[in-house]
């Protein structure tokens, strides 16, 4: 199989993909991609990469955005598009982003997580707890949506428009977009920010202790463009990336249903998360770009240029894990890099294992019996970095007779 399969994302390549990128990181783990880019997939040098910020930076999606923008004959959706996403922690460098940081960090964890995420899982087991038969990944969505609807005071009402922009917002990572793709991200952007303008107004109506409002008032009104780019992100990160890896991680436990955990253990259950999101690894490749000309690797590598960093594949690496396409809910110690690494790691990673922590223990006791749909088959997404399933229908009990 050819090194450009793992960019496909054909059902062959989705379901054999630990398998494929095990055979290229072993052959080819640094190499330049059709594209010209810089693909590392080895846990070594990942890792070295996510060290270095002042080489490697962010990705620059509003530069990006100006020139295609430029393509589109000036289209201002695209420019406006790409200014918004230069507010997004993810495009965020030095300063900005550590200042930004600091910024969101003084109010984020502030939120009563407990009774969120305890209220949340109670919702969806009582939703599902009657059902024989129903698609994981709605489950995970739900769920995704109740978090963050709890935390910024979104209306239920809101539901079918969060998921359809968080899900077309993460298109914008994918390679081959077509400018009709990009200026359909733009357009979605354009009604986030209109969304997230009347939700202020709203609040300021009708909600007290508001998160959103808190921010704002710490960052100043002067900010309120870049207040709302940061939960473009959030929102979209806290909707698409919670679902995926919420959907394959239940996923693997069905499928390995003979390692049991003890989930009303404490250290248990987190070594086993810790486990899962290794094993999972929700988002397969982050870009970085190239901040001057410099040699890696023995590969010349020209400025501003993209470098493509392989988490999923760096870790399944055999160099640091023993028998890493294994599940192994025992595994310790893990140093895993699923949510990144350095100045960068995921501003939710603490959130989203205390999900998983709390989420996993219920569900899996409310439904014990749940297994894959033997005659309903999975369908999976075509996207490329966040690779998934687009339906996982599961029986969650045993039929009823």
């Amino acid at each position: 199989m050819s090194v450009a399969a793992i960019w496909s994302s054909h059902t062959e390549i989705n379901q054999n993909y630990s398998e494929l990128i095990g055979d290229l990181r072993k052959s080819d783990p640094v190499h330049l991609n059709m594209f010209g880019d810089l693909v590392v997939m080895d846990y070594g040098n990942v890792k070295k990469i996510l060290s270095d910020p002042g080489n490697f930076r962010n990705f620059d999606f509003a530069e990006r955005f100006k020139i295609v923008s430029a393509i589109a004959d000036n289209d201002p959706g695209l420019l406006q598009f790409g200014e918004s996403l230069s507010h997004w922690l993810l495009f965020m460098n030095g300063e900005k982003h550590a200042e930004h940081r600091r910024f969101v960090n003084q109010k984020f964890y502030q939120a009563d997580y407990e009774k969120i995420t305890t209220e949340s899982v109670n919702e969806i087991v009582a939703t599902f707890a009657e059902q024989e038969e129903a698609d994981l990944v709605e489950i995970a969505r739900q769920f995704s949506f109740l978090m963050i609807s709890k935390i910024i005071h979104l209306k239920k009402s809101d539901y079918d428009f969060i998921q359809k922009f968080s899900y077309v917002i993460t298109l914008i990572f994918e390679k081959t977009l077509s400018i009709n793709k990009l200026r359909e991200c733009a357009d979605m952007s354009g009604h986030f920010h209109s969304y997230l303008s009347e939700t202020f107004d709203r609040h300021e109506s009708h909600v007290t202790n508001s998160l959103l409002l808190e921010m704002r008032e710490i960052m100043g009104s002067g900010r309120a463009s870049q207040l709302i780019g940061t939960w473009e992100f959030l929102v979209n990160a806290a909707t698409e990336t919670t679902t995926l890896l919420l959907t394959r991680s239940i996923a693997t436990l069905i499928e390995n249903r003979d390692k049991k955990v003890d989930w009303n253990t404490h250290q248990d259950c987190a070594i086993a998360v810790e486990e899962l999101i290794r094993y999972v690894s929700p988002v397969n490749w982050i870009p970085r770009q190239i901040k001057e000309d410099m040699e890696f690797a023995g590969l010349q590598l020209k400025k501003g240029r993209t470098v493509l960093l392989g988490l999923a594949s760096a870790n399944r690496d055999p160099a640091v894990f023993n028998n890493p396409d294994e599940f192994l809910p025992t595994r310790k110690p893990n140093p895993h890099i699923g949510f990144g690494f350095g100045i960068h790691h995921c501003l939710g990673a603490r959130l989203s294992r205390f999900e998983l922590q709390k989420f996993l223990p219920s569900f899996m006791a409310a439904f014990p019996d749940i297994r894959l749909h033997p005659s309903k088959s999975p369908q999976w997404d075509s996207k490329v970095f966040f690779r998934g399933y687009k339906s996982l229908p599961v029986l969650l009990q045993q039929a009823r007779w």
